[in-house]
């Protein structure tokens, strides 16, 4: 089981299935078992520290989740386990964030 992230139009909620980005259950507990990774510091991506529940992003928040991905991503060696999500989950966003669509993280 796996979360995951897909863009999806804001006003008919379709996804649209170009990219996607899946969080194992192992990248979930390495990332937010990070002492610095925090509410406060990361208030979007903690939005994904419950892996159970769906989490959605609008499009103006996007530039914002992206700045966050970048910032966390410094805290993780090049070739831990959590990268493979960081990368194409910080592509989705920016591609969503282009297009004028929001993100959704869905809990399989």
């Amino acid at each position: 089981m796996a979360l995951d992230a897909q863009i999806t139009d804001p006003s008919t909620g379709d996804i649209d299935r170009e990219l996607s980005a899946e969080m194992s259950p192992e990248q979930h507990g390495a990332l937010f078992a990070h002492a610095t990774v925090i509410s406060d510091r990361f208030p979007l991506l903690s939005r994904l520290r419950d892996y159970y529940a769906d989490a959605h992003f609008e499009h103006l928040e996007l530039e914002a989740l992206i700045s966050e991905l970048e910032h966390v991503s410094v805290l993780f060696p090049v070739e831990h386990p959590v990268k493979k999500f960081f990368g194409p989950f910080h592509s989705l966003c920016c591609l969503a964030f282009c297009r004028g669509k929001d993100v959704d993280v869905y809990a399989d």
